[in-house]
Formats: structure tokens, sequence, C-alpha cells
């Protein structure tokens, strides 16, 4: 391969953006089943699961495009942008798996509004990271919006996670459960994921 084999700027964020929009997909369909858990079966989950399944393993081909990256700094930028991604879609794995654990259980009496916000802000996020993208590539001035939107929706899910635990300790007396547990854990991975489109939605605007 040589210098002529390269992508540039342009090819860098599209290829950055059908990432996005796949996690995007999936956080969709994890998002679904966090805000509506009553109107969703657990047969019901297992479907969307193997869609989330087929969404990550789709995803290991949309890093190819990392072999024809630049040797300079945009190469190392990008490189930078990618692991966040990646960190991202182990959260997902993560996550899929701890909802398969608690099965039929209902775990929204508890976590109230909270954990309907925090799961509709991470998506809201991946829309605006997906949009700054676009906004990149075209160079427009909107970009510097749409990167404030992923910071301040960060900001959002870190506020309404300290809301979830005061909401958790107050309704069990501070003796938490298999159930409360797992969920801890959901929201603990969920706000990871938050941060991650954080960092890398400073990195791709400074592509």
């Amino acid at each position: 391969m040589t210098e002529s084999d390269d992508i540039g700027r342009t090819q860098i964020l599209e290829h950055l953006r059908v990432i996005i929009d796949k996690q995007a997909t999936i956080s969709e369909l994890i998002n679904s089943k966090l805000c509506c858990p009553d109107s969703t079966s657990f047969q019901e989950w297992i479907e969307k699961r193997q869609k989330i399944s087929r969404q990550l393993k789709g995803l290991v081909e949309a890093y190819k495009f990392s072999a024809r990256l630049p040797q300079n700094d945009l190469g190392i930028t990008t490189q930078a942008a990618m692991s966040y991604l990646l960190k991202i879609q182990c959260s997902f794995a993560h996550v899929s798996a701890l909802i398969d654990m608690v099965r039929n259980d209902n775990f929204n009496e508890i976590y109230m509004d909270s954990l309907t916000n925090i799961a509709q802000k991470v998506n809201e996020q991946f829309l605006a990271l997906s949009n700054l993208a676009k906004l990149c590539k075209e160079e427009s001035e909107s970009a510097a919006s749409a990167l404030e939107t992923v910071r301040r929706l960060e900001r959002e899910v870190d506020e309404d996670n300290i809301v979830i635990c005061r909401q958790i300790s107050t309704a069990t007396g501070g003796n938490s459960d298999f159930l409360c547990y797992m969920m801890r854990k959901i929201v603990s991975d969920l706000e990871h994921i938050s941060d991650y489109l954080k960092e890398s939605a400073v990195i791709i605007a400074e592509i």
C-alpha cells in the first residue's frame, strides 16, 4: 500500500459516521427495552438481542478503513476517536448481557423516570454525534453547536445518575437486592458510553 492509497479527511469522517450510525441503531434497540419494559416481553427482547449481535458483528468490518489511514497527525487523531468508539461497543455488549440476566423482572418502578432519561439522552447523543461528523465533513459552522449538544447531554446524564443513586437509596433503605445491583451496573455502563461519546465528539471536531 502506498501513500496514494491513503484516505483523506472527508472519507475518514464518512467512515466514522457509518460506525456511529450503526452504534445508534444498537442504542435505539437497548433504549426501547429500558424505556418500555412493560411493553416488551422477554421473547421480544431476544429478537432485539439478535439484531444487536448482528450489528456488533457488522461493526468489525466498519473499522477496516484503518488500514488506509495516513501515517500522520490526522491518522493518529482518527485512531484516538476510534478507540472510544470501540469502548462503546464493548459497553453495549455488556449492557446487553446484563439485560439478559434481568430477564422478565420489572426494574422500572425503583428507577422511575431517571433510567428512562439516561437511556434516551445517550440515544440523543448518538444522533448529535452523527450530525457532528456530517457537519464537520461539510465544514459547516454549525458543527460547534452539535459538539455542545453532545457535551450538554453528557453533563445531564451525570446529573441524572446522581438522582438515580438517591432514588435507589431511598427506595431500598440502602439495601440493594440483585435487581438493584444489576440496574446500577446498567446505568454505570450507560454513563461510561455517554463519556465516550463526549470524548469522541471532541476528537472528531478536531479532525
